[in-house]
This record gives C-alpha cells, sequence and structure tokens, in this order.
C-alpha cells in the first residue's frame, strides 16, 4: 500500500492495540490466506483525520453524532489533569476514533480507547469486553429457524458505555484531542470548557 492509503486502518491491531471493531465477524483460520484485496475492504475504516479529508461534512457530522451520544448518555465526567495522582496520570489512554463508509452510504464513527496503557495493571480478562461469539448467534439463529420460534431483535445503543461505576479505582481515564474536544465544547460549553488545556501537542 502506498500514498494516502497508509491512512486507512487495514490491519488487525495498530501499534497502540485497538481491534477493529469488526474483526470477530470475518476472523477465520485461512484468514491471512484470504484474497488481500477482500480483506482490506473488510477492514478498511478511516482515522478522523483521513476521514474528514475523505469525506467532508459527512465525516465531520459522523464525529459530532459519535460524540452527542457519549456526552448525553453521561460517558464522560471532565477531569483537570491537575486533580490526577501520579499513578492515574501514568494510565490515561488516548482516544481514537474511526469513521467508516456503511453499505447505505453513511458515515458511521466510532470512539475507541488505546488499551495499551493498562496492560501493566489490569488483566487481559477484565480490560476485554464480553461480547457474544458469532457461532454462538448463527447457531442460536439456527435452532430459532428449525423450531419455528417467534424472535425478537432489540438493539441497545452504546450498551458498554452505559454501564454504571461507582468506584473511582474501576474508572478509566481517557485523553480527549483535537476537534472531538472542539465538538464536545460545543455540545455543552459549560461542562467541558473549563477543561480544556494545550499539551506540547497543541
Amino acid at each position: 500500500m502506498t500514498g494516502s492509503k497508509y491512512s486507512y486502518v487495514v490491519t488487525l491491531m495498530e501499534s497502540h492495540g485497538v481491534l477493529n471493531p469488526d474483526v470477530h465477524m470475518f476472523v477465520k483460520e485461512d484468514f491471512y490466506q484470504a484474497e488481500p484485496d477482500v480483506v482490506a475492504v473488510i477492514m478498511t475504516q478511516l482515522s478522523l483525520k483521513a476521514g474528514l479529508k475523505e469525506w467532508g461534512e459527512r465525516a465531520f457530522k459522523a464525529a459530532q453524532s459519535e460524540m452527542k451520544q457519549l456526552h448525553f448518555r453521561d460517558t464522560f465526567k471532565p477531569k483537570h489533569w491537575r486533580e490526577l495522582t501520579h499513578t492515574q496520570r501514568q494510565i490515561v489512554m488516548e482516544s481514537h476514533m474511526f469513521l467508516k463508509e456503511k453499505r447505505d452510504k453513511k458515515i458511521k464513527g466510532r470512539t475507541v480507547a488505546g488499551g495499551n496503557k493498562q496492560r501493566d495493571c489490569i488483566s487481559k480478562e477484565d480490560a476485554s469486553s464480553r461480547t457474544v461469539a458469532t457461532e454462538s448467534v448463527l447457531l442460536s439463529c439456527i435452532i430459532d429457524a428449525e423450531e419455528g420460534r417467534d424472535v425478537t431483535v432489540i438493539d441497545i445503543p452504546n450498551a458498554f458505555v452505559q454501564t454504571r461505576i461507582e468506584d473511582e479505582k474501576d474508572m478509566a481515564f481517557i485523553k480527549i484531542r483535537g476537534v472531538l474536544v472542539d465538538i464536545l465544547v460545543e455540545i455543552a460549553p459549560d461542562v467541558y470548557k473549563p477543561y480544556v488545556s494545550k499539551d506540547k501537542k497543541g
């Protein structure tokens, strides 16, 4: 891959350890022997910067929509850097937003956190998301169809981020930068503006 294609996220895991949210749907034993172009299409999503360049206003609206969801579901509780202990500062994770164009041409934003800072203090089992195996869903569907069961499908938006965490020691500290900060300040200036600061990277 050359040129601007380096902006595309087509690997299973980036150096900061963020797994593509769709990877569980496509991984199989002969995955690495699959047609490279097919794998690229399946795994392709853009970083926020590349997405804004590629899709412009549509990408910005997708980023806005994602941040609005996180705000209105009380996902974030702003905290100033000075309030953090030395230990907390050591495990602050970077946030990353990836954008993907869906089959209906809508742009979907996904915000993730680079979990590499947790590796030394949280076990892999405790840090991983409890998601159902695709094979289990398919097997359940087969049984439902074979037995003629009535099936209802529901969606719980942002299921993981709606989990209430009361004990501060179980909370994750995430740094948000750039455009995403501007969007949050635009959504709720009284909530976020007092916590905005410029670091060495601007």
